[in-house]
């Protein structure tokens, strides 16, 4: 009896309520930059930056439904429903290299296991589109703008240089919008900015805090 209240609380809220954001994109709603514009706008006026495909299989099928997102497997890490509807709602992710523990929850979520460099002088922006294969990526103020064709199937993974960036608010959100080369919006990511020096930063914190 246990066992199985324990499974009910990693699959569903404990009390019948509509959830229309996760507790992150409510985060990062809330640091938008005030000065948005058009996608068209970004393509047109923005700067086009090299991306680096590091994954690409054109064939893949994503499935409706994972073995490890079971409530049974691995404490029901990845089992509650309200989280596998919010991955299930995106065909567009990002990420940052920055710890093999969220990186681990992460790829379990997105469902896709792809290589990480661990690049310890120049971040990388990880870029995950599904059903689209990525034909360029611009970029102006907070907004990174990435065009691709839709497809039926198919995963690729993208990495871009964080030193290629240059927000206007370093407070807000960096707004990533997954779009036709016509400027039609197909998806959206939401994620803080994090400097291209990073890892550099934090080797110097933690020998600060040695010594």
């Amino acid at each position: 009896m246990e066992q199985l209240k324990f499974r009910l609380k990693e699959l569903e809220p404990p009390e019948p309520v509509t959830i229309m954001n996760s507790p992150e994109e409510a985060e990062a709603a809330a640091h938008l930059p005030a000065d948005t514009i058009s996608i068209s706008r970004v393509i047109q006026e923005g700067t086009r930056i090299p991306f680096f495909i590091i994954k690409n299989d054109p064939l893949y099928q994503r499935p409706m439904y994972e073995q490890h997102w079971h409530s049974t497997y691995s404490g029901g890490r990845w089992s509650y429903m309200p989280m596998r509807i919010q991955y299930a709602l995106h065909r567009l992710f990002t990420t940052y290299d920055i710890g093999l523990s969220s990186q681990y929850d992460f790829q379990q979520n997105v469902g896709v296991q792809f290589p990480l460099f661990q690049n310890k002088t120049d971040l990388d922006l990880y870029i995950i589109a599904f059903q689209t294969e990525i034909t360029a990526v611009y970029t102006k103020g907070n907004q990174v703008v990435v065009t691709g064709t839709p497809k039926h199937a198919g995963v690729q993974v993208a990495t871009i240089k964080t030193g290629n960036l240059h927000p206007s608010d370093l407070k807000k959100v960096l707004l990533i919008q997954l779009a036709t080369p016509q400027g039609d919006e197909l998806d959206y990511s939401y994620i803080g900015y994090a400097q291209p020096d990073f890892w550099s930063q934090q080797i110097r914190k933690r020998k600060e805090r040695e010594e």
